[in-house]
């Protein structure tokens, strides 16, 4: 049986990774910027991966960073990671956006473009049956994340359990 949980895990990273790389691509393609190598693409995808900005307002990121840098007076050129991570400090989209956007994972409605990239068409074959039956969708869950936060609970009960 396959555990649908790790399936909606695996193909959220692998849709955030692909909707990373494709705006890489697109925002070199739209300036007429040499597409980097593979071996730059994959550093500035673990860069941005990184980034506390949801799968969802990705694209609108790469779009505030090209406002910021009109409103700058700069020429127009594709955004460098430094320029993301200013405008998540700086800018409209700050900090605000990593999970308290509904289904955050996923790439927004009107992103056409991104919806047809295999991790969310993956992903959609793994929520429809669960939406026709009435159910909710899963949301990925960091394995890591539960651990930690268990073993958290687990150390302040014995503490206390210490004290009493």
């Amino acid at each position: 049986m396959v555990n649908t949980q790790e399936l909606v895990n695996h193909f959220s990273k692998l849709l955030r990774l692909q909707a990373i790389e494709y705006l890489i691509k697109r925002d070199c393609m739209m300036y007429n910027h040499p597409i980097p190598s593979d071996e730059e693409i994959d550093f500035r995808k673990s860069m941005i991966f990184k980034m506390p900005c949801c799968t969802k307002m990705l694209k609108r990121l790469f779009s505030d960073a090209h406002d910021m840098h009109e409103e700058k007076g700069m020429m127009p050129h594709a955004v460098s990671v430094g320029d993301l991570e200013w405008c998540l400090k700086n800018r409209v989209i700050g900090y605000s956006c990593t999970q308290r956007v509904k289904h955050s994972w996923l790439v927004a409605k009107e992103d056409d473009d991104l919806r047809r990239l295999p991790a969310f068409i993956e992903l959609t074959r793994i929520y429809k049956p669960m939406i026709e039956s009435g159910k909710n969708i899963l949301p990925p869950v960091e394995k890591k994340a539960v651990e930690n936060e268990a073993l958290a609970i687990v150390n302040e009960l014995a503490i206390s359990m210490k004290e009493a």
